[in-house]
């Protein structure tokens, strides 16, 4: 029987992450990406909304380079997950 290891991972879960894009310098939110779990301290499972209707999803999480790539009924997607603080509305963007 094996024995299960608990590591730290620097994401948080469960969390709601905007999916972001730039067009001419100004960004753009193009959906809502919710992660609910992360199980073996990197499968990622949640879902993914752009207009109204959760899509579920299944996907990786790479700690070492923070990137996340998860596969919908529809695409695949790529990408890296940045946090930042906006003090003046004292709000925490998950991007």
């Amino acid at each position: 029987m094996q024995t299960a290891q608990k590591l730290m991972v620097s994401i948080p879960f469960p969390s709601k992450w905007g999916i972001s894009a730039s067009i001419a310098g100004r960004p753009i939110i193009w959906g809502v990406l919710i992660i609910s779990s992360i199980t073996g301290n990197n499968k990622v499972s949640g879902t993914i909304n752009f207009r109204g209707t959760p899509i579920q999803i299944n996907g990786y999480w790479e700690e070492n380079t923070k990137q996340i790539s998860f596969d919908s009924p529809y695409a695949s997607f790529f990408g890296n997950l940045t946090i930042f603080d906006d003090p003046s509305i004292r709000i925490r963007h998950f991007v």
